[in-house]
């Protein structure tokens, strides 16, 4: 019997989209278009659309390896490495050595300014190669505005290669596994303010720092392992989840969640950044389980959405370089540099679409090629 959890395709577009809104507003700024200043905060989302992503991957990947561990008495370490490979490799190591190679080249045809020299492009191959871009951010001067965005994908590895072996190592003790993480998370955020009174760093250089590791995104997947707990002793959780996952009580959190996701409800720098990714972890963690639940009061299970889910991994990689490109488009075609139906309407709207667009036949063409080996080594089948 696979296993398919309702809803999960239509938050990971969800997550996506959070993002691109993001950069697409960040163009803007960068570019000094459009004329609605209260997107800047609003569509501040791109951290929040990340954390989500983390939440999500800490939920359904820890669900699957319980369901194999429950099912064979182990997890297999080979079989996770292998469908992990498949799935993330190809699109990020074709986009990572297209970019790194053709992208310098291309921004300066087109008029934007970007470093081609060959030490440069070696130097940012080999960050790519060893999915330690993150790092490459936080202490090397190159990838900026070029692979970026690969950041994220490349913690993502790093925790895929933590994970397995944790979960087996504490598979009869997940909840002290949990508490750890949140402990290990704060630990690391506190390392972040204590750090620039004793050593020639500036705060928030810090903090931007300790934002692209791993060690401060613990919180984020080990909620999300933890909502999977929780789901996967159903039985045992049955009273708590008849009290807490009430038709209201969704409703409420719901609200709640898209106060947070959409900045309505900010705070203070310090305050932001000890509690942010915990509050996210709340927030995504409830949903998970709220989206899942037979009484959800969410209904993403529609064909648009959940293919938008499907492709997301595509939606996320490939939008930097499309939005970018539309936008200098955007300014030879229009010169009302404020006008509010071009950029700040339509403009975002063709970044979705043109980055769907490519995304859709990556996914087709190119990422099911792959997918379909990655099945041979599932041992608990899904339909996500």
């Amino acid at each position: 019997m696979k296993v398919y959890f309702k809803n999960l395709d239509g938050i990971r577009f969800i997550a996506a989209l959070l993002v691109v809104l993001h950069h697409a507003q960040f163009f803007k700024i960068k570019y000094h278009v459009g004329n609605l200043p209260f997107l800047d905060t609003a569509l501040n989302t791109g951290r929040t659309g990340v954390n989500l992503f983390f939440v999500l991957s800490g939920f359904l990947i820890s669900y699957l390896l319980m369901r194999e561990n429950q099912q064979t008495g182990t997890i297999s370490l080979r079989n996770f490495y292998m469908r992990r490979i498949l799935r993330i490799w190809p699109l990020y190591l074709a986009y990572g050595i297209g970019l790194s190679i053709l992208a310098p080249i291309i921004f300066k045809a087109i008029g934007i300014s970007a470093e081609s020299d060959l030490h440069t492009v070696i130097t940012n191959l080999a960050f790519v190669l060893l999915f330690a871009v993150n790092f490459q951010l936080a202490f090397f001067p190159y990838n900026k505005d070029i692979l970026e965005i690969t950041w994220s994908v490349c913690v993502e590895e790093q925790f895929y290669l933590l994970w397995p072996v944790l979960m087996l190592s504490f598979r009869k003790h997940l909840k002290t596994l949990f508490l750890a993480l949140i402990a290990l998370g704060f630990v690391s955020k506190l390392a972040g303010i204590l750090v620039p009174k004793y050593f020639p760093v500036g705060q928030q250089h810090m903090l931007d720092m300790t934002y692209l590791m791993l060690t401060d995104k613990l919180e984020l997947f080990g909620t999300g392992m933890f909502a999977a707990y929780i789901w996967f002793h159903q039985q045992e959780y049955a009273g708590l989840l008849r009290r807490f996952f009430t038709r209201p009580i969704q409703t409420v959190m719901l609200v709640l969640t898209i106060l947070v996701v959409f900045n309505v409800i900010n705070f203070p720098l310090l305050t932001f950044y000890y509690l942010d990714n915990y509050i996210h972890a709340f927030c995504f963690g409830y949903l998970m389980i709220a989206a899942v639940s037979e009484n959800s009061i969410l209904n993403l299970e529609q064909p648009i959405m959940k293919t938008m889910g499907k492709i997301s991994y595509g939606l996320y990689m490939y939008h930097p370089p499309i939005s970018q490109l539309i936008l200098l488009l955007f300014l030879r075609l229009f010169k009302a540099k404020q006008s509010i139906l071009v950029y700040d309407i339509l403009f975002p709207a063709c970044c979705v679409a043109a980055t769907g667009l490519v995304a859709y036949y990556s996914y087709e063409w190119y990422e099911k090629r792959f997918l379909k080996i990655k099945n041979q080594f599932a041992i608990v089948k899904t339909r996500i």
